[in-house]
């Protein structure tokens, strides 16, 4: 490069030779006239363009040459200098160029850029929808699904009463009858006590009014004996029925509580109280009990183990459904119809008891992505009409099958009960977001935090890259909206 530059100069030096070559006299008279020596001082400037894809700086090289010249070559230095005068315009020129560029620059610098974060106002919906279910392809009012073949399991398990009773002694009680072989009514008061062989007192508990006996009539004779000598025999009279004893019967107790009280039939078996008047107890006495604590079968009893076994039998019956759906399909929570049974009802005394479970169940297949699909669906279109058509849903829809009812069995068709949660954010336009921009464009950031809260959709906003006394820029490009959407909590 140094020598191509060197050889430049020296074609350029060759050049002004050749001039004085061609002109003697102007050397002569240069060389005559030493005294009116003029010199001039020449600066040479090469600029070479760089090729495309290699850059260099400016090659500047500085050269004097002093060449006398005589004073009448004034009209061509006046070429040369409008030449350098249009080098020097020319200079000025791009001078301006890039200073007026450099002031933009400087001046875009200088003006601030504000940053606007939006936060989105969030929604949560949740819905109950009724989905039907039924064989055959999808339709727009129904997803595919089917009806499993009933199933029925039984289980039987034996647990002790856990009840705690005590039952106090308790009296015999039995009733005595008076028998009253006078002619006239007797009465027994209430309270009299009367004592068995084996010396267990008896206490009647009413008034016993004994009825009179009944009279007989007397002998008779015989119509045809005919009354003769002495010497002649008479017939002995007709015999005739006892007297028939008034009698009553009145209830009593034992005195002493206990088993002891359950006396035998006519232990009390005497004369008593008035004048031909008989006592017996012609049945036994009964109920006589000696105190004790002992167990019975209560409603909690029942209740856990009816519990225990539906909730194993629940989960075998789901085993055994589960197997006849496929890949594609999800299984509705089984309805189950139960049948109880044990062989004490609550309140009977036991140490234990049997309960057996037996559970009819019922289910419905169901093809899982269409239910997705079709809750989804449902969720859209309730939240265009609740909260309009800005919002739009963030993440997953969450279905939940609530429970499956069969609505036609001949046809198989079922009712599926779904919860579906879905969470939606306000989504700005770009045509809104560049309105925004326009409306605070030169406001205040207390002005402009104001009109962004008022906005539609707008749940928080901040403002970045100015300090409180400024106002934001005129130029709305010198404003940059960011929208962030907030994670829901669960």
């Amino acid at each position: 490069m140094a020598d191509q530059l060197q050889d430049d100069i020296n074609t350029i030096l060759r050049r002004f030779g050749d001039h004085y070559s061609d002109h003697p006299e102007d050397a002569e008279t240069l060389e005559s006239e030493p005294e009116s020596e003029i010199s001039e001082t020449i600066h040479v400037y090469f600029v070479r363009e760089p090729a495309f894809e290699e850059t260099s700086d400016e090659q500047v090289v500085e050269s004097t040459l002093s060449i006398p010249e005589p004073v009448k070559q004034a009209p061509q230095l006046k070429q040369r200098s409008s030449s350098s005068l249009a080098r020097v315009t020319a200079g000025v020129g791009i001078a301006l160029l890039l200073a007026a560029i450099a002031f933009q620059v400087l001046l875009a610098y200088l003006t601030p850029t504000v940053t606007i974060t939006l936060v989105p106002a969030a929604r949560h919906l949740t819905i109950t929808a009724m989905i039907t279910a039924k064989p055959g392809p999808p339709g727009a009012g129904h997803l595919q699904g089917r009806l499993l073949s009933p199933l029925t399991l039984t289980q039987t398990k034996t647990v002790p009463a856990t009840g705690k009773g005590h039952q106090d002694a308790q009296y015999a009680m039995g009733t005595i009858t008076f028998y009253n072989g006078l002619f006239s009514s007797q009465t027994v008061s209430s309270g009299t006590s009367l004592t068995g062989t084996d010396g267990i007192q008896v206490v009647i508990d009413q008034v016993a009014v004994i009825p009179a006996a009944l009279a007989t009539s007397p002998p008779t004779v015989a119509s045809h004996t005919l009354l003769r000598a002495r010497s002649d025999v008479i017939p002995a009279a007709l015999a005739t029925s006892p007297p028939t004893y008034g009698q009553v019967t009145v209830p009593a107790h034992v005195v002493e509580p206990g088993s002891q009280g359950n006396v035998s039939a006519r232990d009390i078996n005497q004369a008593c109280c008035l004048p031909s008047v008989l006592a017996q107890n012609t049945i036994a006495f009964q109920g006589g009990q000696n105190a004790r604590d002992f167990t019975y079968v209560t409603r909690a009893d029942i209740d856990t183990v009816v519990t225990n076994l539906t909730a194993a039998l629940s989960q075998s019956e789901h085993a055994a459904l589960a197997v006849q759906i496929s890949r594609s399909e999800a299984l509705a929570t089984p309805t189950c119809t139960p049948t109880v049974t044990a062989d004490h009802r609550p309140g009977e005394e036991a140490t234990a008891m049997n309960v057996t479970v037996s559970e009819r169940c019922t289910a419905i297949a169901y093809n899982s992505a269409a239910l997705q699909a079709t809750a989804t669906r449902l969720l859209t279109l309730k939240a265009q009409q609740q909260f309009g058509a800005h919002y739009s849903l963030i993440g997953t829809v969450q279905v939940s099958v609530l429970h499956a009812t069969i609505t036609n069995q001949r046809q198989e068709m079922a009712s599926i009960a779904t919860s579906v949660i879905g969470r939606l954010l306000y989504q700005f336009s770009p045509i809104e977001l560049q309105q925004i921009k326009q409306r605070i464009a030169g406001k205040a950031p207390q002005q402009a935090r104001h009109f962004l809260l008022n906005v539609p959709g707008v749940a928080r906003a901040t403002i970045e890259g100015i300090e409180a006394n400024q106002r934001l820029p005129k130029d709305s490009t010198r404003i940059y909206i960011t929208t962030l959407y907030m994670a829901f909590s669960s």
